[in-house]
């Protein structure tokens, strides 16, 4: 089967880990996007511990972490900082750990170049319109726009990697569903102010329905000497309108009464509405990941709303479990892409299955207008700061690690990209009596 290509489709963050790990293992990877000029744009990320544990295995750890900046904690307080709310440790979990905030264009930039470095065929400004599956193969098409669809060949597997809005994904016969979030969130990245270093991921709220958050993101390839800060501002998508109406003042306005003086430096980075962009999110569901030798991963498979900052993490290391069911399936026999699939979908399920039910369950609790929502979040977040088993609960959530409510890191799943490897036994010489 190593005569034909795996295709993957989307040139994001799943696609790029995925194909840079096959290929290391004798695939010849075919990784085709719909936009023709690959730009290292995007927001600021926070990489969790698991997606760092991945981007170790791919080997671009040392890289990402040279860019990035260690986040300590996520500290969240009520407006003006009257009263804590959130303050979970990466300490708290292990030592050594921490979180990474990055910008996405840094992640990108290091997987592109990593996949040509490993000779990845890339195709850009391709749009595929359909794929049709056969027992040996899957044929893909592309449409012209004028309803003439040309053959762009036959590939032994289809990695859909392309996105939430995936088209391809609604043509695999599997039961699935996509619900857009209501609310949505403005970001910008902008160069930290002197003096306002931290390693905190510093957030403010009012009730559930007003949120600010300051993360600090590093800097980049082109630029190392200018640190940057991410801005994040919840807001229902419905609202965007309104919001551009009031004008950027009135904005700013709001922000300083829910965060106070130190959202003022940051604020004088943004100079105008268009250094704001929107983000909406979508709850992808689908009942099974794979279709014969067709496979959805990362956000085109399981997308969550950001509130757990895991998208990222989730698209790594759905790469490596990847590479691990294809490498495992490929030993001592002939390759069958959907078998493997079933094996990887197996790996991943207690993992995904646990952090899209609490990112379903937390969402509301941080971007709603119940107050009755509100009460009960501070509550619960209360417990976690002061219980040993609330707070135990809340950090392995954070770093990615958690498989289930109850008992975590058990059952068949195979893979854990999270955890560190263990010490190997101590060698003990003989000697002679």
């Amino acid at each position: 089967m190593k005569d034909l290509p795996i295709a993957i489709v989307g040139a994001g963050t799943a696609g790029l880990a995925s194909a840079i790990l096959l290929a290391r293992q004798g695939w010849p990877v075919t990784l085709y996007e719909r936009v023709a000029d690959l730009q290292p744009v995007g927001a600021g990320i926070l990489l969790q511990p698991s997606g760092l544990a991945a981007l170790r295995h791919i080997g671009l750890l040392d890289e990402c972490t040279a860019l990035g900046a260690p986040v300590s904690r996520l500290f969240g307080t009520s407006a003006c900082a009257q009263r804590v709310i959130l303050d979970t440790r990466y300490a708290h979990w292990q030592d050594d750990s921490f979180g990474l905030g990055i910008h996405r264009g840094v992640l990108m930039t290091a997987l592109l170049a990593a996949a040509r470095a490993a000779g990845i065929t890339i195709r850009t400004g391709v749009s595929i319109s359909r794929f049709v599956q056969s027992p040996t193969h899957v044929r893909l098409l592309t449409d012209d726009g004028q309803g003439n669809e040309a053959v762009l060949g036959e590939h032994a597997a289809l990695i859909l990697a392309d996105g939430t809005r995936s088209q391809l994904r609604a043509q695999m016969q599997v039961r699935q569903s996509v619900k857009a979030y209501p609310w949505g969130a403005l970001w910008s990245i902008v160069p930290t102010p002197e003096g306002a270093d931290s390693t905190d991921l510093r957030q403010w709220y009012r009730g559930c329905s007003q949120m600010f958050g300051i993360m600090p993101t590093g800097c980049t390839h082109t630029d190392r000497n200018t640190r940057l800060s991410s801005l994040f501002w919840s807001l229902p998508v419905a609202s965007h309108g309104a919001w551009q109406l009031a004008g950027l003042d009135a904005w700013k306005d709001s922000v300083r009464k829910l965060a106070g003086e130190p959202a003022d430096a940051f604020l004088s980075a943004i100079d105008s509405p268009e250094r704001l962009m929107l983000a909406s999110y979508a709850d992808v569901r689908m009942h099974q990941w794979h279709d014969g030798r067709v496979l959805a991963i990362g956000d085109c498979a399981h997308a969550m709303s950001p509130q757990l900052g895991q998208g990222a993490n989730m698209a790594l290391v759905d790469a490596v479990a990847l590479a691990d069911a294809l490498g495992a399936c490929a030993i001592g026999r002939a390759v069958d892409p959907a078998a493997c699939f079933v094996a990887y979908g197996a790996a991943r399920r207690a993992h995904l299955r646990y952090y899209r039910q609490a990112s379903r369950l937390l969402t509301p609790l941080f971007q709603s207008h119940s107050a009755v929502l509100a009460v009960l979040r501070d509550s619960a977040l209360f417990v976690a700061r002061h219980l040993p088993m609330g707070r135990q609960h809340a950090v392995t959530t954070l770093v990615g690690a958690r498989t289930g409510w109850l008992l975590s890191g058990r059952g068949a799943a195979p893979l854990h990209a999270w955890r560190k490897p263990s010490p190997p036994e101590p060698v003990l010489e003989a000697t002679s009596a």
